[in-house]
């Protein structure tokens, strides 16, 4: 089973009125979450306390329930913020405490090693719905339409309202052929529609409806010993290539477009940062967080650039798999990537790869990382490996590849690429390094297989 996200705008009918509650309730969320927070906080040093005196740390469990009766820890935090937060809707309610419950989960072994400071949310945070929150229509104008509930039955009294009377209706704006390919099958039951979330954005001033689904992605037949090559470098991002093809070869990405982007910011950044050296006092604001406001949307931009290259680039390489019947894909080990090499340590490429190997486990691709160690300076046409001492001679150029032994020149990702597609490069590698020493030893040189 696979859970996706898709994004969808969301528009309220009466606005005036549903605004205010979504803002509202975004609010108590963000109150409740950093609450919940706060008690495991205090509830930990409870235990560090009672564990000093007794022996043992405190637990609350179903032999040793709270002074209220509670049996685990996340009834006790409902028990005490319920009555505050009376006029969240339960199911929000619910969702925020047990979101921040594994957050706390996740991140204590470095909470309390000081690691990390102690979480805190900010006032940006999204509103969590349970998938039976989430009521999606479809009317005879093919307009879709959304229904929330967004106060609890209380607050609904107080406001008015019928006690059942919750929930509030949006326009659900679907465009585009994916949104709409998703969004007929997670009404048709095809997809399970999931726990989603609605978020505002600030910027664009408008809320949106992150919408998960779930589904079993279909299985391709392909062939297993049809193995796709990446070889991610300096001048291309990926150059893909397949073991058996003498023929396949594909650049994906270049790092000109990437580079005009960088500029771009750079530049922008550098006007910023002299803005912000002669602004006045308007702009200053309340100091040192208003001047960093700019620098921080250019951050984020940086960030959406790259998760979008990432992910189209990851789905062209994953549809070119399919299309040339490759049943494995074979990637090089990125981690030890030298520092001086910036295009490589500014490119997220561990991201990338892990967009390949998900999408590719999507379809049924096997996945395999290999050590890159000798992938470049191998020549694919007759297997003799490069020495670092020739390297002007097989490497006159980046992209270039001429192989010293048996004179073959290609683009040198190319050749790195039909390298590391090979099945077993690393065994194949080891073993023409040792061949290749005995013969040095003996002095012969540039012996071909």
């Amino acid at each position: 089973m696979t859970t996706k996200v898709m994004k969808y705008q969301i528009k309220p009918i009466d606005f005036k009125e549903t605004q205010k509650l979504l803002f509202d309730l975004q609010y108590e969320t963000r109150r409740v979450s950093n609450k919940v927070i706060q008690l495991l906080w205090d509830f930990q040093n409870l235990s560090f306390t009672y564990k000093e005196r007794y022996g043992e740390y405190l637990n609350i469990n179903k032999t040793t329930p709270s002074p209220d009766g509670y049996t685990t820890i996340e009834g006790d935090i409902k028990g005490q913020l319920r009555q505050e937060f009376y006029k969240m809707p339960s199911h929000v309610f619910g969702s925020a405490v047990r979101k921040a419950l594994q957050k706390w989960k996740s991140n204590k072994n470095d909470i309390l090693k000081g690691n990390i400071s102690i979480i805190e949310y900010k006032n940006n945070m999204p509103i969590p719905f349970t998938s039976a929150d989430i009521k999606i229509i479809k009317n005879e104008n093919n307009k879709y339409s959304l229904t929330l509930p967004l106060i609890s039955q209380e607050y609904a009294k107080e406001l008015g309202r019928r006690p059942r009377d919750i929930r509030y209706d949006f326009k659900l704006i679907v465009k585009g052929s994916s949104p709409t390919y998703i969004m007929e099958r997670v009404l048709s039951g095809e997809y399970k529609l999931s726990d989603s979330e609605v978020t505002y954005d600030k910027r664009k001033k408008k809320w949106f409806l992150n919408l998960a689904y779930t589904f079993t992605p279909e299985k391709k037949q392909l062939d297993p010993n049809r193995i796709m090559g990446i070889d991610m470098g300096v001048n291309i991002p990926a150059m893909l290539a397949i073991s058996d093809s003498s023929y396949y070869r594909q650049a994906v990405g270049s790092k000109e477009e990437v580079e005009s982007f960088r500029r771009q910011i750079e530049a922008r950044r550098r006007s910023i940062q002299r803005q912000r050296k002669w602004c006045g006092e308007g702009s200053i604001g309340h100091g040192v967080k208003t001047r960093l406001k700019p620098l921080e949307k250019l951050s984020g931009k940086i960030a959406r650039f790259k998760d979008t290259k990432n992910h189209c680039w990851s789905r062209y390489i994953i549809n070119e798999a399919i299309k040339n019947n490759c049943g494995a894909i074979q990637m090089e080990d990125l981690t030890g990537i030298a520092e001086e090499n910036t295009f490589l340590k500014n490119w997220t490429y561990y991201d990338l790869q892990q967009k390949i190997k998900y999408k590719a486990e999507e379809v049924g691709i096997k996945v395999v990382i290999i050590d890159p160690y000798k992938t470049s300076s191998r020549c694919h046409k007759c297997g003799h490996i490069h020495s670092s001492k020739n390297k002007d001679d097989w490497r006159p150029k980046q992209e270039k590849f001429i192989c010293e032994s048996c004179g073959f020149k290609t683009n040198a990702d190319w050749n790195a690429a039909k390298n590391i597609a090979t099945k077993g490069i690393e065994k194949i590698i080891k073993k023409q390094m040792e061949k290749q020493d005995q013969e040095y030893k003996h002095g012969l040189k540039y012996v071909a297989n």
